[in-house]
């Protein structure tokens, strides 16, 4: 005869109910092209599948790792947060491409992320996850990812966004924005004729940042290159020649919005 004891019991009840709360369900369809195949070794196979679900906002703020894979995040008038995970694996055979898909799980509790099998060049297998989150407009953010790109748009809020190797697209963005890429351009879309919030900072190491904005923006502009030029569409005073570093207000000035790149060209126009 077995013996449960009421410890034993009540710890296994807690552990299952935390496994219950833990999960998420997603709704899954095809990635449009999903049949095409192809990867860093030809002959590979591709699986691609998109996976769909409603989180809540927790305390306003919302966290996702990428690896190998981009982040789009969307300000929509909301409560809640949709997220869809684009998940894709390539092997050698179709079978293999599966097998590698079905393992990736999509973690939503606190930090969004994904968790699959280790990826090796010399055994022909990799997989990615691209994330497109359509979030609240009012919140608080904290993106990174390793080998893709940022598009952020329609946010208001204290962000910190952060890729190793990819581009940035900022569009129609305010509060307090920290934006960062090491290899990669960066495209930033002032709206109206302000900043509102704290300010804005995207700096770039290797790659152009090209800002357009109305013609009666204001702003407190600094903009720096190491290895490039500086354009300016916009009346600054400076003492001399535009060269690598620019301190100035346009228009009445106000908040402080601050370009940096190292290798690459830095251009502000009037739109």
């Amino acid at each position: 005869m077995r013996r449960f004891t009421l410890g034993s019991s009540v710890a296994f009840l807690l552990a299952a109910s935390a496994s219950c709360l833990s999960a998420q369900s997603f709704a899954t369809r095809p990635c449009p092209d999903a049949e095409r195949s192809g990867g860093w070794f030809s002959g590979q196979n591709r699986v691609c599948e998109v996976r769909t679900a409603t989180l809540p906002l927790v305390n306003g703020h919302v966290a996702v790792a990428g690896r190998n894979g981009s982040i789009e995040v969307t300000g929509e008038d909301r409560r809640d947060i949709l997220l869809e995970a684009q998940v894709e694996a390539q092997a050698s055979s179709r079978d293999e491409a599966e097998a590698i898909e079905h393992k990736i799980q999509i973690l939503t509790n606190g930090e969004i992320h994904a968790d699959g099998p280790q990826s090796s060049v010399w055994s022909r297998q990799s997989w990615s996850v691209s994330y497109r989150l359509r979030v609240p407009r009012r919140l608080a953010a904290n993106l990174h990812t390793e080998n893709g790109s940022l598009k952020l748009a329609d946010l208001d809020g204290a962000i910190t966004a952060e890729t190793s190797n990819g581009s940035m697209t900022l569009s129609n963005l305010a509060g307090d924005v920290n934006a960062h890429t090491v290899n990669g351009s960066v495209r930033v879309s002032l709206e109206g004729n302000q900043w509102k919030g704290g300010g804005l900072s995207a700096r770039t190491t290797n790659g152009s940042v090209s800002v357009s904005a109305a013609a009666d923006y204001s702003a407190h502009l600094v903009a720096d290159t190491v290895n490039g030029g500086v354009h300016v569409g916009f009346p600054v005073t400076v003492q001399g020649r535009i060269g690598h570093h620019i301190d100035s207000n346009i228009g009445q000035g106000g908040s402080t919005l601050r370009f940096e790149t190292v290798n690459g060209s830095l251009r502000l126009d009037r739109i």
